[in-house]
């Protein structure tokens, strides 16, 4: 199978910026439904179709802190993937996920490692503001 059709999903909108920036990708703010704090960028890289998701900033508490976490994640990328396998002629056939991920200094880790996970832990907590 060719792959034609990639999402990315990135929680924070610092951490996908560069990306979205250098590959020229472009908000399509009707990706989502209005009712949701959720971006989309999309475009071309070679004869690929890309679409970059982020889980948007709390508007509720006027906070402006990045929705991080599972819930807003798997909300986004559910959403994001129905959207392609109905709007789009070809649904994704990639997806991935980026950012810390839960890599942290403090493990070892340092910007511009790549991890492939052999397990997966679910570890949701309050992040202090």
């Amino acid at each position: 199978m060719t792959i034609s059709n990639v999402v990315i999903a990135i929680a924070m909108e610092a951490e996908a910026s560069p990306f979205v920036n250098h590959l020229n990708l472009q908000p399509d703010t009707s990706f989502f439904p209005s009712e949701t704090p959720f971006h989309a960028f999309r475009g071309k890289h070679n004869n690929c179709n890309l679409t970059v998701i982020t889980n948007g900033k709390d508007e509720i508490h006027g906070t402006g802190v990045d929705n991080v976490g599972t819930v807003p994640a798997s909300v986004a990328t559910f959403l994001a993937l129905q959207k392609m396998k109905v709007a789009d002629e070809d649904p994704a056939h990639l997806l991935i996920n980026a950012g810390t991920c839960g890599g942290f200094q403090r493990k070892g880790a340092a910007i511009g490692d790549v991890f492939l996970t052999t397990a997966v832990a679910n570890h949701d907590r309050r992040i202090a503001i």
